[in-house]
């Protein structure tokens, strides 16, 4: 049961790792239709994974590590080489999604930016006293004159 476990934990893992490799795509094109698909299938895998976590603690809260002395020898060698395979993809994907949010945060900088150079900084008729500030927004030409 723990090595069937540890073997769909280590595919779905591999799979999210796929799947923040093709985020990164998806941020560095700007493709925000593909960024949303990829996030809905990330939650999806996260929910699987959530759920083969609980099956593998529902029969004692012992960690991997632990359940390996229950094991014969060759069960054992096999659950602890996917045990340190999984360790590997979970240290990829730590390293993925670290970048993957670098990349948006200064994606979410960069549009800030943006918006800043665009929206011209907010100038009232009047300064804090009560006094006019500058020129009037009368017109410039006085015809009595």
């Amino acid at each position: 049961m723990l090595i069937e476990t540890l073997e769909k934990q280590l595919a779905l893992h591999k799979s999210l790792l796929g799947l923040s490799y093709a985020k990164k795509s998806a941020i560095k094109e700007n493709k925000m239709d593909e960024l949303n698909r990829i996030v809905r299938d990330e939650q999806k895998h996260v929910s699987a994974v959530s759920i083969l976590e609980k099956q593998r603690t529902a029969s004692t809260a012992a960690s991997v590590s632990d359940q390996l002395a229950s094991l014969s020898e060759e069960d054992q060698a096999q659950a602890a080489q996917l045990r340190d395979e999984l360790v590997q993809v979970m240290q990829e994907l730590k390293e993925a999604n670290d970048l993957n949010a670098e990349l948006l945060d200064q994606s979410l900088q960069f549009v800030h930016l943006q918006l800043d150079l665009l929206a011209p900084p907010d100038s009232g008729n009047y300064a804090p006293e009560g006094d006019q500030e500058g020129p009037s927004s009368g017109p410039v030409f006085d015809s009595k004159a």
